[in-house]
This record gives structure tokens, C-alpha cells and sequence, in this order.
């Protein structure tokens, strides 16, 4: 029943016509590096997971609003990532709903740019696949992004600090105390102009990298063997439309919920709308 409710709510956004050449979800198939999985089918599906005012042309938010005159502005925005593949080592194996609420400060414009600064708290959750083990938690979030925007490209370079705090719930097991101290850094690019047979205009290259370093503080001892790890994910996708184009997904390292050791690329086939 959870599972349909979060691809209900999913897939139901993310058809909202307010988007603007927005990633439904992308379907691959690749090869993994970590134990004995050698080919997987993997399945990705993400919403908003770089957050940004610019975002607003091309996402998704409950309130998106300014406060005066001064540069400040308040947020409210659904946040869905999920990662799903055939074998343990060929993605995170994870699904995760949040729902981000913060203040944001844009700095004056200059020609090199826009520098903001964002301050946040949002419930999440964050399950494995079969929904058998995952965390609940809230997270408080600072960190500063730089934006370049004009008619040909988009780069959103962001990084701060996240505290989670929460617990751990697993199928026939005690409930545990979880806690993580995050760094992470975000890279976003859109380029490469293009229109299509409808006179419709649209970026042909959607390239997001993220690298995290995480620091568990207090968990499950059988789940966290270590306290620290690290996890980098890439994400390119070439459009050949507006609504279609191809895709090559790089997984490495440890993350929620349960930290397993990843190391994966696949290509495959993205649906935008």
C-alpha cells in the first residue's frame, strides 16, 4: 500500500502541467563492479533533490514566495528520489520522500552570477526497496548556491552542512536511535539549445553530479559497522526530444539506508514530459 501511494503521489506530480521538460524517470541497464552482481536493471525516478528559485520554471513547489523587498524569500516543495536496481551492489536501493520547508537569501546579482544562501528543516523517509528497513527523521540543512542562468546554459554549484535526527524502524525488529551529520556538494547543468518539430525549445544536456560525505553518529550497530562514508552519484541524459532521450547513471559508494557498498553504471532510456 506505501509503495502505491508514493508512486501515485510520484508520478501525479510529476505530471502536474506545470513543468517545463521535467525528468519522469529513466530505465537502464548495466554492469556492477561489487560482488557477484554483474548485470542489473535499474530504475531511477528524482524531483527536486537540487534546490534552487530557478527550479521554479522547471519543478515543482507548494509555496514558492518572496518576503518583501530585500532579497529574502520562504519555500515549500515535495521531494522524491528513488533509486532501484536488480542487484544489491547495482544502485542504492533506495526511496525517499521529503518534504523540504526553509527561508532563502539571494544576494544581489552580479554578472558572474547569483550567490543565496538557504536554511531549511524537512521530515523525511527513507526506506530500501522492499520497505522492511527505513529511517525516519528530520534533517536541518544550511548551505550556500551559486547560479549562473542565461539563454544558453544553467549551473547550480551548492554545498553546506545536514543534521539528521530520528530513528530506525526494520521489520521484526526494536526500534533504534539514528543520527548522521552530512557535507554535501551538488553539480547541475543545463545546456546545448535545441527545438523540436513543434517549434517547442529545450535543453538537450541534463547533467547533475552529487557527492556526499556522511558521518553516523548513532544507529544499529549491525546496519553501521563503520561511522563514516562516502557516496558520489552522476547522472547525464541526452535528449533527442523534448520527451525523450538517453541516459548513463553512475553509482559509487555507501548510502541510506542501508549503506551497502554500490559501484554501478548503466545506460538506458529517459522519459521527460
Amino acid at each position: 500500500m506505501i509503495k502505491r501511494i508514493i508512486f501515485a503521489l510520484a508520478i501525479g506530480i510529476l505530471c502536474n502541467g506545470a513543468y517545463s521538460q521535467v525528468k519522469l524517470f529513466s530505465v537502464g541497464y548495466g554492469k556492477t563492479f561489487v560482488s557477484n552482481d554483474s548485470t542489473a536493471v535499474s530504475l531511477t525516478l528524482d524531483l527536486n533533490r537540487i534546490p534552487g528559485q530557478s527550479e521554479r520554471a522547471g519543478g515543482y513547489y507548494f509555496v514558492n514566495d518572496v518576503i518583501g523587498d530585500k532579497g529574502w524569500g520562504y519555500y515549500i516543495k515535495p521531494t522524491i528520489d528513488v533509486n532501484i536496481g536488480s542487484g544489491i551492489s547495482s544502485s542504492p536501493n533506495n526511496i525517499s520522500l521529503g518534504v523540504p520547508i526553509g527561508l532563502v537569501y539571494d544576494f544581489k546579482k552580479t554578472n558572474i552570477g547569483l550567490f543565496s544562501f538557504y536554511v531549511e528543516g524537512s521530515p523525511e523517509m527513507i526506506a530500501d526497496k522492499t520497505f522492511k528497513n527505513n529511517l525516519h527523521y528530520l534533517s536541518i540543512n544550511a548551505y550556500f548556491k551559486y547560479e549562473f542562468l542565461n539563454d544558453d546554459i544553467l549551473i547550480n554549484v551548492w554545498s553546506g552542512i545536514t543534521n539528521a535526527n530520528g530513528i530506525r524502524n526494520q521489520v521484526e525488529f526494536e526500534t533504534d536511535s539514528y543520527g548522521r551529520i552530512t557535507v554535501p556538494f551538488y553539480l547541475k547543468m543545463n545546456f546545448w539549445n535545441a527545438i523540436s518539430s513543434k517549434e517547442r525549445k529545450y535543453k538537450r544536456i541534463n547533467w547533475i553530479n552529487s557527492f556526499k560525505f556522511n558521518y553516523v553518529y548513532e544507529d544499529n550497530p549491525l546496519i553501521n559497522e563503520d561511522d563514516t562514508y562516502f557516496y558520489f552519484s552522476s547522472k547525464l541524459d541526452v535528449y533527442i526530444t523534448p520527451n525523450f532521450g538517453l541516459g548513463v547513471t553512475y553509482f559509487n559508494g555507501h548510502e541510506e539506508p542501508l549503506f551497502r557498498r554500490n559501484n554501478a553504471i548503466s545506460i538506458g532510456i529517459t522519459l521527460a514530459k
